[in-house]
This record gives C-alpha cells, structure tokens and sequence, in this order.
C-alpha cells in the first residue's frame, strides 16, 4: 500500500485525529487544519512533519496557487530592532540612575515598541511573529523568533547578559548613593555632637549585614578612620550610627 491509499493519522492540540483517507487529509490541508509541520502518521514509520511526506506536493501546489513567495531565509531578515530589545536593560538601568527613581513603565513600553516594530518587519519578511503576550516575556520572545527564523540564538543570550549587567551597575550605583550619603551624614554628626570641624572625605562598606543593613568605614580628613553602621529607612533615606570607637 502507498501513502495515498492508507489511513492516516494527524495532531491537533496534543491529540491524535484518525483514521483519516488520504482525500480527508488533503481536504485539511487545502483548509489550513493540516499545516506544513502538522505532525502526521500514514499508518507505517513515525510522526513526522506533513511536508516531510505524499502531503508535500498538497503545499506546494498551494504555494503555487497563491502565488505568494515563500518567507526569507532567516539570513535575510533585519533584526536591528530586536537588538534593541537586547538594549533596553542597560538603557534604561542607566536613564534610572541619571533621574534617581525606578521607571519598571519605561522597560515595559521600550519593550512593546521594538517587538512591535520587529513584528512588522517578520511580516514583511513573510514570517509570522511570535505570539503577541510574549513581548511581556522578553526572554521567550527572543528565543521563539530565533528558532523560528532558524538563527542563532545570540539576542537571546545577549539580552541575558544585559540583564545580569544591568542587575550589576544598578547594585554599584546604589552603593555609591549609600556611601555619599553616608559620608555627609558622618560629617554633620561630628559636627554635631563631637563639635568637631573633621570631614568625611570617603565612606567605605565593609559588609551588608542584611538586606539594606551595612558596615562601613568612614575616612575624615585627618587620615583617621572610623566605623559606622549604615542602615537604609526608606526608598530615599538612610540611617547612620557612630559606636563607640
């Protein structure tokens, strides 16, 4: 018995749909039900893709039909805006820290922009975008459009490592706002309660306690050295305390 005269078998949703005449199935496929990576079963071997067997002529003819080129080779698709989907961490970490506050919004719509823009340019390519909720899901989309278009996953690792390095610089910016901060708030309490004309001139961590909770050195302009805890109260407020040295 040949392809075309056997029963066949298709998935649809995780089930198998059969036994179905190879008619039927053809029918499916001139509908769109049976697409191109459809798996299917013609009654002997393994599932495999609907155009790896007898339904490959099907689409073919219906390519022929239509008219229609088939999609770039993923070689020849533009993925300038997708690279600046890998930017947006490190732009935005960075625009974070020259106004001082949080912008989660800025991400989110840097975000929906370029994979709106890359979305346009699958279409053009003759390609369909990955699933629309995945731009809420950078990494996924990423990931899904190279292995749709075949390429190398090198956004999708690039965005990993801009996120990581964003992680890093926020880190290092927040410690050197605590220190500052610090730094000035050691100099008034000297001048406060040791009536003393010493400055801070640098803040040193030493070790973060806990979340938000610090050891530190505190350097004055004589030269000496002085401990301090610092601890931070609130989203813009720290505490400093002098132990007895």
């Amino acid at each position: 018995m040949t392809e075309e005269t056997m029963n066949w078998y298709y998935a649809n949703s995780g089930k198998q749909i059969g036994p179905v005449s190879f008619d039927e199935i053809a029918a499916l496929v001139r509908k769109g039900s049976v697409k191109p990576d459809t798996k299917v079963w013609s009654g002997q071997g393994e599932w495999q893709a609907a155009e790896n067997t007898a339904l490959s002529s099907l689409f073919a003819q219906q390519q022929a039909d239509s008219n229609t080129p088939p999609p770039l080779a993923g070689t020849d698709v533009d993925n300038k805006y997708i690279w600046g989907v890998v930017a947006v961490p490190i732009i935005g970490c960075l625009i974070e820290i020259m106004v001082g506050t949080e912008l989660i919004w800025l991400y989110i719509l840097a975000n929906i922009a370029f994979c709106s823009l890359d979305e346009r340019k699958l279409k053009a390519a003759g390609h369909e975008s990955p699933t629309s909720w995945m731009i809420f899901v950078v990494p996924v989309y990423l990931w899904k459009r190279a292995s749709l278009l075949k390429q190398k996953k090198y956004y999708f690792w690039g965005w990993i490592a801009a996120f990581i390095l964003s992680i890093g610089i926020s880190v290092g910016a927040n410690e050197v706002v605590v220190t500052d901060t610090a730094c000035a708030i050691v100099t008034d309490i000297i001048r406060e309660q040791y009536y003393s004309d010493e400055q801070c001139k640098a803040v040193t961590i030493n070790e973060e306690v806990r979340t938000g909770f610090y050891t530190a050195t505190a350097i004055l302009d004589t030269g000496e050295k002085i401990f301090i805890t610092i601890e931070e109260v609130g989203a813009d407020e720290i505490s400093v305390v002098i132990p007895e040295q």
